[in-house]
């Protein structure tokens, strides 16, 4: 028959009773045959022709097998689905390339056309089903199980069929199986249990369902008796990719609503997979894994964690979790899973910085208060993931640092009352000092983390330092200077922040080594090229905010830091002298009005006016083998770069301004309140 757009689909009650006639016609067909074969046999008649119809029965009767086989299996992958055209039904009508049936008065229901796939699926549900996950232990049983992995891993590339091999399987063994192979002690254990995730994942990302799966899916998020029964459900989601509406109920029916009411129970599930699969033993800290890498499963699971028994604000609910996270031995697998899972809920690593969505910025607000409750006493496990939200949110810690307007300020997602809005300065939500503070606690006792934040807030005053520049010098409203006010409160807050948490000693120490790195210890033969330069020059100028921010803020810290630059370097580093170059060049570089400056100020690399690194690499450089120190030979190189300055009023002025707004006594003052 001619394909056609109508509707074609199987009764399975006709089918069978197509099956049974077409027995009956083989049986008949097979003893006619042989009747007539042994009457004409008696004559010496040769029969090749009953022959071909014996075989002929023959085929009917592995038809018939087929046939059965078929009708059954449709009927199990049919098991639950809703009548065509009912209710349940969003398919639309019937469409082509479906298989659709009328089962025992059921009405008519659809199942996608894949029928050989299906078979493919349903020997491997009873290979593993039936045989391998029940009938054998051991080592024998490992290599079984891995024997058929590829064939399992394929199924991912058929959603329908990898439906189809879990609705066809045990529940028992479903439920057992991330713990059956750990147990087998694999040595694939690890690559076995991914396959099977996998094809889970394509099940449950399926565009339309094989209908007995719906019950495996709905089964997957509800609760369990037993903890290693919801640790084994948790292991095989953990790498399935599974849609976020999955990864969120599960999470939440499995272990997270049961935590939010009552968090002090034992959560450790004893299950034997945990060290085998690289997993956490933890079953609070395997739901947080479920939900890692997906920011919708991380809100949603945390608006919702707990129904509506559980009052707590969402702060409250990220607290249980560091507060469970201090108080037990598996606190490290917690704290970890619940950085990551921060990570995810406030899109850190996925939207771009002062664009966050409103949904992962209101999140990252809640986030941000609540780690900062526990400032440097937040288990070390979870920093780096507040040094990843404090990179991609520095919009708003900078703009938390900021003195200058509402002082009294508490943390919101609105703007403040008489706030004033800084030019590319960006934030979705407005801190307070003391919430930034305490923020900033949670990550810069680690230097790593320190520096990987600082190249972030480079990076960040250099663009939005250029961009005022450029602003005023088509109309001066000193943007500059406030946002050079902005950035002097962030690197003293920062700084602060870092001495309470390392010590006096170990954060200048740093700090000292970090100058001497960008400015004093440059090398003497290597003058940077323009792209180095330019990298090397933001983050230069970010170690000098720092230190000339706090130079004021801190009572006698700019001598302290002065002798130990000496220490660490046998020279002098003037910062205070030069943070007011930094400033000159930025300036320049943005087209602030301004004469040209003079030929020996315009480096060869750029063609722009030096940065004082190459002036000092320079003066090092001339100074080798002479007569004079580099030290002379930098003042001098510098004597035209002040003339030029101060031949430019407006410039200089504008400089002068910019560079004492690094820093403020009001400031000072208040880091001490908000301590």
């Amino acid at each position: 028959m001619a394909p056609t757009a109508e509707f074609c689909g199987i009764d399975p009650e006709q089918l069978g009773q197509l099956a049974t006639s077409l027995r009956g016609a083989a049986d008949r067909l097979t003893a006619f045959s042989r009747e007539f074969e042994e009457k004409l046999g008696r004559y010496g008649i040769s029969t090749p022709a009953l022959r071909e119809i014996t075989d002929i029965a023959d085929w009917g009767g592995r038809q018939v097998s087929m046939l059965h086989g078929r009708i059954d299996l449709i009927k199990t992958l049919g098991n639950g689905a809703p009548e065509l055209g009912g209710a349940g039904d969003t398919t639309g009508g019937a469409a082509g390339g479906a298989i659709s049936m009328a089962a025992g008065g059921q009405g008519l229901i659809r199942l996608p056309d894949e029928l050989k796939d299906f078979d493919i699926a349903q020997g491997l549900a009873r290979v593993y089903g039936e045989d391998i996950l029940v009938n054998f232990h051991g080592e024998s049983q490992a290599k079984l199980i891995h024997e058929h992995i590829d064939d399992v891993a394929k199924l991912a590339d058929n959603p329908q069929a990898a439906a189809a091999f879990f609705a066809l399987l045990s529940p028992k063994v479903r439920d057992a199986l991330p713990s059956i192979i750990a147990v087998t002690g694999s040595r694939t254990a690890q690559k076995d249990l991914a396959a099977f995730s996998k094809a889970l994942g394509a099940a449950l990302n399926a565009p339309t369902l094989v209908p007995a799966f719906a019950k495996v899916r709905d089964d997957l998020v509800k609760p369990v008796d037993g903890k290693i029964v919801a640790w084994n459900r948790l292991a095989l989601l953990k790498g399935a990719n599974a849609p976020s509406s999955i990864r969120s109920a599960a999470a939440r029916s499995l272990v997270l609503d049961e935590f939010a009411k009552r968090p002090g129970q034992e959560w450790r599930a004893g299950s034997l997979g945990g060290k085998k699969y690289d997993l956490p033993d933890d079953l609070v800290a395997m739901g947080l894994e479920v939900l890692d890498g997906d920011g919708t499963a991380v809100r949603d699971a945390f608006a919702k964690m707990g129904g509506a028994d559980v009052k707590l604000s969402q702060v409250d609910k990220m607290k249980l979790f560091l507060d469970y996270a201090k108080g037990v031995g598996t606190g490290d697998e917690v704290a970890d899973a619940f950085g990551r899972a921060m990570e995810a809920g406030t899109e850190a690593k996925t939207e771009k910085t002062g664009q966050h969505s409103l949904e992962a910025a209101a999140f990252a607000f809640d986030a941000i208060r609540a780690a900062a409750a526990f400032g440097s006493d937040l288990p070390r496990p979870a920093m780096d993931s507040m040094s990843v939200i404090a990179k991609s949110y520095v919009h708003e810690l900078a703009s938390g640092a900021r003195f200058d307007k509402a002082v009294d300020r508490t943390s919101g997602m609105g703007a403040p009352a008489n706030w004033t809005p800084l030019p590319n300065v960006n934030p979705s939500f407005y801190l307070s000092p003391g919430d930034t503070y305490r923020f900033m606690q949670t990550f810069v006792g680690e230097k790593q983390l320190t520096d990987d934040f600082d190249t972030a807030a480079g990076k960040f005053r250099y663009d939005t330092l250029i961009a005022a520049a450029q602003l005023d010098a088509q109309a001066e409203d000193a943007r500059f200077e406030k946002i050079a006010k902005m950035f002097g409160d962030l690197a003293g807050l920062e700084f602060k922040a870092t001495l309470d948490v390392r010590g006096e000693i170990d954060a200048t120490y740093d700090l000292v080594r970090d100058i001497a790195k960008n400015t004093v210890s440059l090398g003497v033969d290597s003058i940077p090229l323009a792209g180095p330069l330019a990298h090397h020059a933001i983050e230069t100028g970010w170690e000098l905010t720092k230190a000339y921010g706090v130079s004021t803020l801190l009572d006698d810290w700019v001598e302290s830091l002065g002798t130990r630059v000496e220490e660490a370097t046998g020279a002098r580093s003037d910062f205070v002298l030069r943070q007011k170059y930094d400033i000159a060049h930025l300036l320049h570089q943005a087209g602030y009005p301004a004469s040209e400056p003079p030929a020996e100020l315009i480096s060869k690399s750029t063609g722009d006016l030096k940065t004082y690194d190459e002036l000092l690499a320079e003066a090092k450089l001339e100074a080798k083998g002479g007569s004079k120190e580099w030290e002379q030979v930098l003042r001098g190189k510098l004597v035209p770069y002040e003339r030029w300055m101060d031949g430019n009023g407006k410039l200089d002025d504008k400089i002068e301004d910019a560079t004492r707004f690094h820093t403020s006594e009001h400031a000072k003052e208040q880091i001490r309140i908000w301590k």
